[in-house]
């Protein structure tokens, strides 16, 4: 597999592995805690106490419309881009970098807030370490996205790798 097609599959695990965190883990900052199951607020409460996660503890009103943005358009994307990897399909490039920007500017004041706020303490390292491949692999799907026009190749080329020829 060339490194393409390594980096797309990370793509494709990271949307996939996104749902179920979104509908279980994430989303318990903006739905009522009696959606969830009680393993899933367990887990929650687990990753805050160990990891000292603040922003998800204290849930700050700007971090809430994060979340949202989160539930209500990216959940939907993660099923598309999914898709979209499984089928090598190039109309996901433009969708790709409007999500991937989106993301990385999202994760900004997360970051910052987690890395230079008296709230974070000691567990600031760890956490932002946690945090931190929310930004890197939204940023590298942008570049991955931007540098080509037709980021799986022709349909042409697709075909004949398909077929086995050269």
């Amino acid at each position: 597999m060339s490194a393409l097609g390594v980096l797309d599959a990370i793509f494709l695990a990271y949307f996939i592995i996104h749902i179920p965190t979104t509908l279980l883990v994430d989303s318990q900052s903006v739905f009522p805690a009696e959606y969830f199951p009680s393993w899933a607020k367990e887990a929650l409460q687990w990753h805050i106490k160990t990891n000292g996660d603040h922003l998800v503890s204290t849930n700050p009103l700007w971090f809430v419309s994060l979340v949202w943005c989160e539930t209500a358009l990216q959940l939907p994307f993660f099923f598309v881009a999914a898709y979209a990897f499984i089928k090598r399909a190039n109309w996901i490039r433009v969708p790709c970098i409007i999500y991937g920007a989106h993301v990385a500017t999202t994760m900004v004041p997360i970051l910052t807030d987690i890395l230079f706020s008296p709230a974070a303490g000691s567990h600031s390292p760890a956490l932002a370490a946690i945090y931190a491949p929310y930004l890197a692999l939204p940023l590298a799907l942008v570049i991955r996205m931007a540098v080509s026009a037709q980021p799986f190749g022709s349909k042409r080329s697709q075909k004949r790798a398909k077929s086995g020829a050269k």
